[in-house]
């Protein structure tokens, strides 16, 4: 029943979520999160004087998430570099030694850091009404943020995701993709 016509149904609202980030808990400080998309491209078949269309792959789109940052035990400057030291990444100490040029490949991002949950919760955040997975997530981009003396806004930290694909389990217990 659509929420105009059943006064006990409330709509999925934008502000109504949670999100885990990889092994770590719920990231209570995170203020905003693109929900997952693909887009399916086309492929032109030429056949005489026609053009025709037929789909081609699936392509999902990059996440990023948006988190303030609490400083303290939650701080996510160093919660997003110790991913990355996990990760396998190492700043070069002196760019003479061999193990100053080791490098990290996507069974180091991936296998270390695990998936990102993202879920739409009920008005008394007793129910997941729809969870989103980010299976073999790794991050591509990070902006720590700007320093400015002339606001008083909290920093805010933006972190980029690719993934290969998104799973997606509703209240009723239908599962897609997975």
């Amino acid at each position: 029943m659509a929420f105009w016509t059943d006064k006990n149904t409330e709509p999925k609202r934008k502000f109504r979520f949670r999100v885990q980030i990889f092994t770590q808990s719920i990231a209570w400080y995170c203020k905003s999160i693109t929900a997952p998309s693909f887009e399916i491209t086309s492929i032109e078949h030429h056949f005489s004087d026609h053009v025709f269309h037929y789909p081609g792959k699936i392509k999902w789109s990059d996440v990023e998430v948006t988190l303030i940052d609490p400083a303290g035990d939650d701080d996510v400057v160093n919660k997003t570099l110790n991913l990355l030291d996990l990760s396998g990444y190492k700043i070069p100490e002196t760019g003479q030694k061999n193990s100053d040029y080791d490098t990290f490949s996507k069974a180091d991002l991936v296998s270390n850091n695990g998936n990102i949950v993202l879920e739409a919760i009920s008005q008394d955040g007793g129910k997941v009404l729809e969870e989103w997975t980010l299976n073999n997530a790794f991050i591509t981009n990070v902006k720590f943020g700007d320093f400015d003396y002339s606001s008083e806004d909290m920093r805010e930290i933006s972190i980029t995701f690719k993934y290969d694909w998104a799973s997606c389990n509703m209240e009723n217990g239908k599962a897609y993709f997975t």
